[in-house]
């Protein structure tokens, strides 16, 4: 208890604001039933809202304390683009291997040295082509997708998480302070996650401990990243990456015959090494 006396008022004040901006677009996912609406999209702004409007209340200033500049945190940017992929990547193979989970028939062919994905997007075709064109093909087509959804959507939940509620709690990495960051952003997820999204075949369970569970993983592995030099862009196409990242399961795998708690626990395994690694690398 004499921890969270200890985190700063301000901090609250935006807990209490983003859950309070939040409660609108809740209220019409909640009514629709759905979670796969525009709705969902204005509630990833609600934080960066919350963190304009303190900001500006309080006048610390839009851009203060953050760096805005993508080229001082470029490798961080990468290596924050490409985590979230290599674990995805390596969760399906894991997943396929120890068989929970199947890939969709046809998702991905290779005849006569052409390869070819059904059902993604790539920006140079998605016809089949050589491995040395599908590599570069894949590779980018993946990294501008991400990049737009980083600056269109995830900026808006990390602009108020990373960039006003941590300089506030956990600003020096305090370990407690990410923590607390992870419980909130992760609860903050619950009528959602109670609706079936992410963890559709456990809800509670996933709302209340999982999904925390994983926030709190993500507010580490974050939060680390971000305070080497306060590069608002880390965070964000760390989130972004997650995200869109996720999508490569949704296409490419059978979700009938998926086995949810083993496929969960290869994922949320592999970011649990990968948030180690970050932490101890920390200094």
């Amino acid at each position: 208890m004499n921890k969270l006396k200890q985190l700063s008022n301000k901090g609250w004040q935006f807990v209490a604001l983003t859950v309070a901006l939040s409660s609108i677009p809740y209220y019409f996912i909640i009514s629709d039933g759905d979670t796969g609406t525009s709705w969902t999209l204005l509630l990833m702004w609600m934080p960066g809202l919350a963190a304009i409007i303190l900001r500006l209340v309080k006048k610390e200033g839009l851009f203060s304390n953050l760096v805005w500049n993508p080229f001082k945190g470029w490798k961080w940017i990468l290596l924050a683009a490409f985590i979230p992929f290599t674990i995805e990547i390596l969760t399906i193979i894991i997943s396929v291997l120890t068989g929970a989970a199947q890939l969709k028939e046809g998702f991905i062919t290779m005849e006569e040295g052409l390869v070819a994905l059904k059902g993604m997007a790539m920006l140079l075709g998605a016809s089949p082509q050589p491995w040395y064109v599908f590599v570069p093909n894949f590779i980018l087509s993946y990294f501008v997708g991400m990049l737009l959804y980083s600056l269109f959507i995830a900026f808006g939940e990390e602009f108020g998480w990373r960039g006003y509620l941590q300089k506030e709690w956990a600003s020096t990495n305090s370990l407690f302070g990410f923590l607390i960051i992870g419980v909130i952003w992760g609860w903050w997820h619950l009528p959602g996650i109670l609706l079936g999204h992410n963890y559709p075949d456990y809800p509670v369970l996933g709302g209340i401990v999982l999904m925390p569970m994983v926030t709190v993983l993500f507010s580490i592995a974050f939060g680390v990243a971000f305070n080497k030099q306060r590069v608002i862009w880390v965070p964000v196409i760390f989130h972004g990456a997650v995200n869109i990242s996720a999508e490569i399961s949704n296409v490419g795998l059978v979700g009938e015959t998926m086995n949810r708690p083993l496929n969960d626990v290869i994922w949320t395994g592999l970011w649990m090494i990968a948030t180690f690694v970050v932490w101890v690398k920390r200094r």
